[in-house]
């Protein structure tokens, strides 16, 4: 083999190893954006469930507390009422518990635990409070005067029962949300990854 041959022989091998190791390199290259795109994909959808959790618990705490809002305002235009016939009296009333009611159901099933606990609380608040204003009316049947101005201490103790249980709710369930919001946004490739221990 003359010194030609052999050089062109060297520079085709130079050239195919040259090439087969690019295309190695590339392949692992190309094989490791695919991995890492395919953490973030999967991250971004844990994130996107996570917030669309979050979000289904914040509109049932919300309505719960609207539901709860409206059941005090039925109490206190009880509280102030002349008496009413017995049927017009409670009509409004279960309503509004029937409705807090549903409400409660929608804060147990998306939970946690404890808000769904204070929820109930709230809700045991409203019906003792209501069987206390009934117990006040059927007491004097004959008074002229509303329920509060019969025992205003009793309202006043009713008063503070409400904003200590509302308090409660609301304190859990800020916890609740809170605890979902993302703790370590991403800034760049690989961090959310790292975030999770991936590297």
């Amino acid at each position: 083999m003359n010194d030609t041959v052999a050089v062109a022989l060297i520079t085709s091998l130079s050239t195919l190893s040259a090439a087969g190791l690019a295309g190695a390199a590339s392949a692992w290259v190309t094989g490791r954006q695919l991995r890492h795109q395919s953490v973030l994909a999967r991250e971004e959808r844990a994130e996107r469930r996570a917030i669309d959790h979050r979000e289904m618990r914040r509109e049932a705490y919300e309505k719960f507390l609207s539901q709860a809002d409206a059941a005090y305002r039925v109490l206190d235009e009880g509280w102030f009422a002349l008496p009413l016939p017995e049927s017009r009296r409670w009509e409004a009333g279960f309503a509004a518990r029937r409705a807090l009611d549903e409400a409660h159901i929608r804060v147990r099933l998306v939970g946690p635990d404890d808000v769904a606990e204070r929820g109930a609380e709230v809700l045991r608040g409203i019906g003792d409070e209501f069987r206390l204003h009934a117990r006040i009316v059927n007491d004097s049947p004959d008074a002229g005067d509303s329920a509060a101005e019969l025992e205003p201490s009793a309202r006043s103790a009713a008063i503070r029962a409400r904003v200590s249980g509302s308090a409660g709710f609301v304190a859990v369930a800020r916890r609740a949300l809170d605890s979902e919001l993302p703790t370590t946004p991403r800034t760049g490739p690989g961090s959310a990854g790292r975030a999770h221990g991936i590297t």
